[in-house]
């Protein structure tokens, strides 16, 4: 899945909302494990991670799945996010937004995406 696409990581998701993460963005999605349930628990503790490869139409999607788990309008949403650039290297970053009166909280998501370190240039060379 990576190759010289920048992949944003959305970690830390309940098996559930990595799906649905999933089946929203579709092929530039992968579900990837990130813990073992704990030794006598039971159900589905484990968290998952969604990589998403960086496109526009994925970037939609993601702001649609953020958007529509906001508890109000005013929220600010405060999450960390992995972004693996095409180089090889993993940096983490805090992808923090909140709406602005009259925006919408999937515009303020996917601008606060676009703002993340490389996703403006990646997007600018996904249209070429």
């Amino acid at each position: 899945m990576i190759d010289d696409r920048l992949v944003l990581r959305l970690g830390g998701l309940r098996s559930s909302d990595a799906r649905e993460l999933a089946d929203s963005v579709g092929a530039a999605a992968k579900i990837l494990r990130e813990e073992s349930l704990p030794v006598g628990g039971y159900g589905d503790l484990g968290t998952r991670t969604v990589a998403v490869i960086v496109t526009a139409r994925a970037l939609r999607a993601v702001a649609r799945y953020l958007g529509a788990r906001q508890r109000s309008h005013d929220e600010t949403v405060s999450l960390l996010v992995e972004i693996d650039d095409p180089e090889g290297t993993r940096r983490k970053e805090t992808l923090t937004y909140t709406a602005a009166p009259g925006q919408s909280t999937v515009a303020a998501a996917a601008a606060a995406l676009r703002a993340l370190p490389g996703v403006g240039e990646a997007l600018e060379r996904s249209l070429w």
